[in-house]
């Protein structure tokens, strides 16, 4: 008589321990063993043999960037939002989450252990013992695990496209910042030439050389100024608060000494491509995830393996052994072949949102660039003409006020183009900005 190897396998990945029952001496009359029960077991055992060549991962925690100990930077404020930023992190763990369902693609279904006791065949007592294990092919677990695979880099690409748009909203939101501290300044500069302004016509008004609406007016203005100046303070505090929560970190001072016309690298300019935009890689790695998982519907049309053994005595007489062998057929198969349908249809949206996104997205980066260089070239005019001007209309009319040329009003009138000139050049290069980080968003770099 063979010592019997009872085994009992679970859905984990770990093999559950193992009971070896001691061997029972033999008894006369008793038919003699076979190999078909070590046949059945082998079979079992092969089919089974995937489901341990997979070692388990562990998790690793997302690296924390250096706190900087300067103003803080446009890079340090895309290292430290793509790092503690918590929708990123969840979509790190998501992935993980997704790499770690790939060790389930070898699902066996679980076997079968059936023990009888009582009057089986007689009136004797007798007992039975039944293994029987059903599973599906290899192909298909192999193509199951492939489909897990597949949809882990779903989420990879999901990820990525996730980091895009917060490495946008970043950039977006500190030249807002940046630009609104640059709009303070130059509130704070035209406040403290009219305060001057002012002052001198007060004096002016007190000693009898001018009216007394040209100091009402030059208190007004000041008074103007000063409001203007409170609301761009409080915009920032708010655009403030906003960076640090996609920074996931609290934001002390800002660069404020950096070029507030965001750069344009040669990687921001390249033809548009499923490489370097996440939005097209997400949508080309659907297409092949729609291929594999008509694949696996395909694959699971497919008979089911069967194999089992049967041991029992007979009227107290042991050692009547059993080997089973065959396959499960559904005998309607028409669900699966909708969903084999359903799965091809599946390829072909899939198919159709990737062209429809490439031509969609090819537009839109020709639009930006078209737009880019209008915005460049109106920057150079603003910066090579326009400026200049502003700044000695400025100074002219400063020394022409002090020296009595001009009186308040006349200061005011010829300087209002100066201010605005300015202002307008800083919506200007808002406007640019916007072009660039969006181009940048298409197919720059994070």
């Amino acid at each position: 008589m063979l010592p019997v190897l009872y085994t009992f396998f679970t859905n984990d990945d770990e093999e559950a321990p193992t009971a070896e029952m001691p061997p029972t001496a033999p008894t006369p009359g008793t038919r003699p063993a076979g190999t078909a029960p070590a046949v059945a077991l082998g079979l079992a055992l092969w089919l089974l043999l995937p489901l341990g060549g997979f070692a388990q991962t562990t998790p690793t925690a997302p690296l924390t960037p250096p706190v900087p100990t300067g103003p803080l930077t446009l890079e340090q404020a895309l290292q430290t939002g793509l790092s503690q930023n918590l929708s990123v992190q969840a979509a790190a763990l998501w992935v993980q989450q997704q790499r770690a369902l790939t060790r389930t693609g070898y699902d066996i279904p679980r076997t079968v252990l059936d023990y009888q006791r009582g009057q089986i065949s007689g009136g004797l007592i007798d007992q039975s013992f039944n293994v029987i294990q059903q599973t599906a092919l290899p192909g298909v677990y192999a193509a199951q695990r492939r489909l897990l695979e597949s949809q882990a880099l779903t989420a990879e690409q999901r990820g990525r496209v996730q980091r895009r748009e917060l490495s946008q909203n970043i950039r977006s939101s500190y030249y807002q910042l940046l630009l609104s501290y640059r709009r303070a300044a130059l509130l704070r500069r035209q406040d403290s030439l009219y305060r001057r302004a002012a002052r001198a016509a007060r004096i002016r008004y007190q000693v009898g050389e001018t009216n007394r609406l040209e100091q009402v007016s030059a208190e007004a203005r000041s008074q103007e100024l000063q409001n203007r100046l409170a609301t761009t303070l409080v915009d920032i505090s708010v655009q403030q608060q906003q960076l640090a929560l996609l920074l996931g970190a609290g934001v002390g001072r800002i660069d404020t000494l950096a070029s507030v016309v965001a750069l344009l690298g040669a990687a921001d300019t390249t033809a548009l491509s499923a490489d370097s935009n996440p939005t097209l890689g997400l949508l080309r790695q659907e297409a092949a995830q729609s291929q594999l998982q008509t694949r696996v519907e395909q694959l699971r049309r497919l008979p089911d393996v069967r194999v089992g053994y049967f041991n029992q005595s007979i009227n107290k007489e042991r050692g009547f052994q059993v080997a089973q062998a065959g396959i499960s057929v559904p005998l309607l198969g028409g669900a699966q072949k909708n969903r084999v349908a359903a799965a091809r249809i599946g390829e072909q949206v899939a198919e159709n949102q990737l062209t429809y996104a490439t031509t969609q997205l090819a537009g839109q980066a020709q639009q930006l660039r078209q737009q880019l260089r209008r915005a460049r070239a109106s920057l150079d005019y603003y910066e090579q003409a326009a400026l200049p001007q502003a700044r000695l209309i400025l100074s002219t009319a400063e020394k022409s006020f002090r020296a009595g040329d001009i009186d308040y009003v006349t200061y005011v009138v010829n300087t209002e183009p100066a201010w605005q000139i300015q202002q307008a050049y800083l919506e200007q290069v808002s406007r640019y900005n916007e072009f660039v980080i969006a181009l940048q968003a298409l197919n720059g770099a994070d």
